[in-house]
């Protein structure tokens, strides 16, 4: 649908069946869309039979039930959609600058797989991913087995930082202590010593979202 568009100027563009839970971000390219997303080839552990299977747990691991990161090309000219795959391994919950949200981006981050792997008795994220999508290099930050990753979120430095020049948060499980640690790092370097580590009291669950609002947007929104 064009920004400025209503029902009667939706099209609609065929691809590969797939499923998307979450985008990174998208944006207008002159004759095209350019949308990154986390795409499944299949999603069988949403089904309404996986809760009564006993192997569900494994089965969502199964080749075709992770999220890889793609990029999909609308032509809006000559119609149809070129699926382009950014990453090799599997991961989710993807974010951006969000002062980059509908606008070319350059830099994404999301939770992956470690180098270890997955099996039914892991985290299914063991990893940070940082993706450079101009140079095309992945940056991989493992916090070894058993040690679960949730989304990772960026935080400029200031309301004027360049794309990438921030910090990206992230909740980490620490096996050995049976808890998490909210984790501070510096997005230009996500594999260097923590800007800052918070021990937490027990563990927060695999999947929680959160988001980042600056003291002066939030006093704004509150009236003071």
């Amino acid at each position: 649908m064009p920004r400025s568009g209503g029902n009667a100027d939706v099209r609609w563009f065929a691809t590969g069946a797939c499923y998307v839970f979450h985008p990174l971000n998208a944006y207008s390219d002159p004759a095209e869309l350019v949308l990154d997303v986390a795409r499944y080839d299949e999603l069988s552990f949403m089904s309404p039979d996986a809760p009564e299977e006993r192997s569900s747990r494994s089965t969502s691991r199964r080749e075709g039930n992770v999220a890889r990161l793609h990029r999909w090309r609308v032509d809006l000219a000559r119609g149809g959609v070129r699926a382009e795959p950014l990453d090799d391994g599997d991961g989710e919950f993807p974010r951006i600058d969000e002062r980059r949200l509908g606008r070319r981006h350059r830099f994404g981050y999301l939770a992956a797989t470690g180098p270890e792997g997955n099996d039914t008795l892991q985290p299914v994220f063991t990893a940070l991913r940082k993706y450079d999508l101009e140079r095309r290099t992945i940056e991989t930050r493992a916090f070894g087995r058993g040690n679960g990753v949730g989304e990772p979120l960026f935080v400029p430095r200031h309301r004027d930082a360049e794309e990438d020049d921030g910090y990206l948060l992230s909740f980490v499980y620490d096996a050995a202590r049976n808890a998490s640690d909210f984790l501070i790092l510096d997005a230009r370097n996500i594999n260097d010593e923590p800007i800052a580590r918070v021990p937490l009291p027990h563990r927060v669950p695999y999947g929680f979202h959160g988001n980042w609002v600056p003291e002066r947007e939030s006093s704004d929104r509150d009236g003071r």
